[in-house]
């Protein structure tokens, strides 16, 4: 296997509090908590997790849209907390991003054909008339027809604009693209339609994805490997089959636990009952499930877990995983 295409080594963020007229300190809130993360070359990697647990900063981070309090990011040979001038504008090349809302995503005043070409003039890619001709080749690519170039976003449906939306990040070659809630405003056809093609670009231009949901059946249906966020951290992180055929940590036991059923009347396959409701942000147990883990012992209130391999490929932040 080739090296890791990106690299997060112990990334912390950290957000500081003020208050009052004259703001003055008033602590702090951990939003990354020590994520330590490899993505590789042709390889997707769902990261789900509820919401406020992080993912969004991560992805922003890795963007260089935020500059960690702590740790590194490497993509391809560039330090993404310090780059600069021509590593910037590798990294910016590099990494795109197909964000959650479509709409509010894209210009409503102007043009598709507009729109799509936009990073090609910002990287000074080709003349006029090659970036016309790779709008019409990206057009074809996302499945829409060449005859929407000269239309305007609000004339479009959701999915056609996040068509449009994949079509713009995918303009200037990068080798990342960061999906952030790609699919969770459209409806459940469009989904499926929007997640396969997605899969249809990977095979075609080997590429890798950084696919943040909190939807685990669009997760597992995408991902080579699923990494689990709980309140900034990475709590369990496997391949995909292996995570959904015995997940070892109970935040993520609680997740499988919470997918309702295909057919009424059926069995759960995980059942998962906790001993308390999840406590607010800013518990002070050494781990964050500790207070309403029902398998909890002392040393789960002591020492904070740390990834460790439970099954080969299968890691798991739990005192108590077997």
């Amino acid at each position: 296997m080739t090296g890791p295409l990106l690299q997060i080594r112990g990334v912390r963020k950290v957000y500081p509090l003020s208050s009052g007229v004259f703001r003055k300190s008033a602590g702090s809130i951990t939003a990354v908590d020590g994520v330590t993360l490899d993505i590789y070359p042709n390889e997707t990697l769902g990261l789900v997790g509820e919401s406020g647990c992080g993912k969004t900063t991560l992805s922003k981070l890795v963007l260089a849209l935020e500059e960690p309090s702590d740790g590194c990011i490497l993509f391809d040979d560039v330090d993404v907390g310090h780059a600069k001038g021509d590593s910037l504008e590798k990294l910016r090349k590099g990494v795109q991003v197909v964000f959650q809302d479509p709409f509010g995503s894209l210009n409503p005043r102007r043009r598709v054909r507009s729109i799509i070409e936009e990073p090609m003039i910002i990287h000074r890619e080709g003349t006029k008339a090659q970036r016309m001709e790779r709008v019409h080749e990206l057009l074809r690519m996302v499945g829409l027809h060449e005859d929407m170039l000269n239309r305007y976003p609000h004339e479009f449906s959701g999915g056609q604009r996040q068509r449009i939306c994949i079509a713009r990040a995918l303009a200037v070659h990068p080798k990342l693209l960061i999906c952030d809630e790609p699919v969770s405003a459209l409806d459940v056809s469009i989904q499926a339609q929007v997640i396969n093609l997605l899969v249809d670009l990977q095979k075609e231009l080997e590429l890798s994805y950084l696919f943040i949901s909190h939807n685990l059946s669009v997760v597992g249906y995408i991902s080579h490997r699923i990494a689990v966020m709980y309140k900034g951290r990475i709590v369990e992180l496997a391949g995909s089959d292996s995570l959904f055929e015995g997940p070892l940590h109970p935040y993520t036991k609680c997740l499988m636990a919470a997918v309702p059923e295909p057919k009424p009347g059926q069995s759960r396959r995980f059942k998962y009952v906790r001993r308390n409701d999840i406590p607010a942000a800013g518990s002070q147990s050494a781990c964050a499930c500790s207070t309403w883990c029902p398998d909890a012992a002392g040393e789960c209130g002591r020492e904070t877990p740390g990834l460790r391999e439970a099954r080969p490929g299968h890691f798991v932040a739990c005192h108590l995983a077997d």
